[in-house]
């Protein structure tokens, strides 16, 4: 039978957070070490949020050490999420998800897929104008080739339109 006059009160509201893990008799104890301490329900529902969004938070920063930044890419060199697939708009509007695929560009044209992950941007309003952020990696995935094709077709596609124009241009010179 476990235990739990020996926790602290964090250690209790993680196990009364798992606590469907638990056996029913460790529940039962539980429950009573949980009223012994005038700790509600509210309590560990609070508890289980704030656990949640830590949870949410670490996996944002570890999917964001594995994507590299975006250095230079304003100047058409770099890494670029390009693609979006899987998308999902929060029904507050605060934020949007989707599956992007990370670039390497060169002359804003992307070379090289490096990688596919979950993307999270948020989005708000400022002087009635939808703003958005930059997107977050939350989670990395396998390159998904049918994005990456996608993408490699449209880039393609507009290689070939200023590529006919330029040859319009040349040969109707104004």
């Amino acid at each position: 039978m476990p235990r739990y006059e020996g926790l602290n009160r964090d250690e209790l509201l993680h196990v009364a957070v798992e606590r469907d893990q638990l056996t029913d008799e460790a529940r039962i104890e539980l429950d009573i070490e949980l009223s012994l301490r005038n700790i509600s329900t509210a309590d560990v529902n609070s508890y289980r949020l704030d656990y949640e969004m830590a949870e949410h938070d670490d996996k944002v920063r570890a999917a964001n050490r594995l994507t590299r930044p975006s250095f230079a890419s304003s100047r058409g060199f770099g890494f670029k999420f390009l693609g979006k697939m899987n998308y999902h708009r929060d029904p507050s509007d605060r934020f949007e998800e989707y599956d992007s695929t990370q670039w390497f560009t060169t002359f804003w044209l992307p070379i090289f897929p490096v990688a596919t992950f979950k993307v999270r941007r948020d989005r708000s309003r400022w002087l009635g104008i939808p703003w958005k952020s930059g997107p977050q990696a939350l989670e990395r995935y396998p390159r998904n080739w049918n994005q990456i094709l996608l993408t490699w077709i449209k880039t393609i596609g507009l290689l070939l339109v200023l590529r006919l124009t330029y040859l319009w241009l040349l040969k109707f010179p104004r």
